[in-house]
């Protein structure tokens, strides 16, 4: 397994709504994978760029489709939109304890594949209910570009 981390995401705080409370400002990306792609370095690299281009700001529970209508990511015949998460990976959700910039914590976002009826399941039912389909499938850590919808 490889865990792809963008660096340079967190250089710049991103924009957040007034009423966001609590949320982190400083955030990178993180990708597990059975092997570095470039297509997948590519697409990290893309969204990293996101946030501070559109003035907005990426967090937990954040979904981002690719394109309208969204087409599948890296191979995958229904995979079309990424879903934002906390680390899954116990070691990796332990790294804002450490990282540290302009004193904010840099936190992690996992970057997760979903099909578009796992998406409107999500953003119908809310980000808990994607977690327990998740949970229900054992959804793997690592990228399977031929995993199927679970809705």
């Amino acid at each position: 397994m490889y865990a792809l981390v963008t660096g340079g995401m967190s250089d710049l705080e991103m924009t957040l709504p007034r009423r966001a409370g609590e949320v982190p400002r400083r955030v990178e990306l993180i990708f597990y994978c059975a092997e570095p792609r470039e297509e997948y370095i590519a697409t990290l690299r893309w969204v990293a760029h996101f946030p501070h281009d559109s003035k907005s700001w990426l967090g937990h529970g954040h979904t981002m489709p690719n394109g309208n209508p969204p087409a599948p990511f890296w191979g995958s015949t229904e995979l079309d939109t990424l879903l934002f998460m906390p680390p899954i990976v116990a070691k990796d959700q332990t790294l804002p304890e450490d990282l540290r910039l302009g004193g904010d914590a840099v936190h992690f976002l996992w970057v997760v594949p979903l099909t578009t009826p796992e998406c409107n399941f999500k953003l119908e039912k809310g980000f808990d209910a994607i977690l327990d389909l998740f949970q229900q499938h054992r959804h793997p850590h690592v990228f399977d570009p031929n995993r199927k919808s679970y809705v």
